[in-house]
């Protein structure tokens, strides 16, 4: 299947799944999972669960792995990003990049050589948006794919709802599980908080009780059992 980034994570949620991000395809070792990927960067973009939201005025941006997830909690990074083309070099602004899209505290020297495990001989190249393109459109999904001329790319440009590509779940360990969906509500237990979706209608009401400093109840049948 291609889906956009936002059909995607819409997917994985109604299955309660986690959605492939930039930092799982930075530390899979699984050499099956590596050639698999491999496999997916050369026919098409591979979509992941990492989102870039731009600022329209500054290099300023939030990087989010695991976007809108039912199943884990989002991991948010606020840095600068700098006007990529292709081609980069290795310098501290560079660097932080680099870790705030994988996720690591890893040098630049080891964030390259880790890298080496996809197209092997392949030279990574990196694209972001333009400051013009960023002041049209600030949100943005992150992929990869194998270009030509050898190229294996990392693109922090496409905008999140036209972009088509391949995407993958994420079998994720009970222990770590820290979103639960369940009645279209989702019940974060590390946070110990709920988020439940509701009209207007519903919101004004509330809203209305709450002036009157009167006790809202809210029921719902929870299917999954929290531990």
């Amino acid at each position: 299947m291609r889906k956009t980034q936002k059909d995607w994570v819409e997917y994985f949620n109604s299955k309660n799944t986690k959605m492939i991000s930039a930092p799982d395809i930075y530390k899979v070792t699984n050499k099956e999972i590596i050639e698999s990927l491999n496999k997916d960067f050369k026919e098409n973009w591979e979509v992941t669960s990492t989102r870039i939201i731009y600022n329209k005025d500054n290099p300023n941006a939030e990087i989010i792995h695991n976007v809108e997830s039912n199943v884990v909690k989002p991991n948010k990074y606020k840095i600068k990003v700098p006007v990529l083309d292709g081609d980069f070099k290795q310098d501290s602004e560079i660097e932080k990049y680099l870790q705030a899209l994988f996720d690591t505290k890893d040098s630049i020297d080891k964030i390259l050589k880790v890298l080496k495990k996809f197209g092997k001989d392949r030279k990574l190249r990196l694209w972001t948006p333009s400051q013009s393109s960023r002041k049209d459109k600030q949100v943005r999904s992150v992929v990869f794919f194998f270009g030509g001329f050898g190229r294996f790319g990392v693109g922090g440009y496409g905008w999140f709802v036209d972009v088509v590509g391949f995407s993958r779940g994420v079998i994720v360990d009970s222990a770590k599980q820290t979103r639960f969906f369940s009645n279209k509500a989702i019940f974060d237990v590390e946070e110990e908080t709920i988020i439940i979706p509701m009209k207007k209608t519903l919101i004004k009401e509330i809203e209305k009780k709450q002036s009157k400093k009167q006790k809202v109840k809210i029921s719902w049948d929870l299917k999954v059992k929290l531990k």
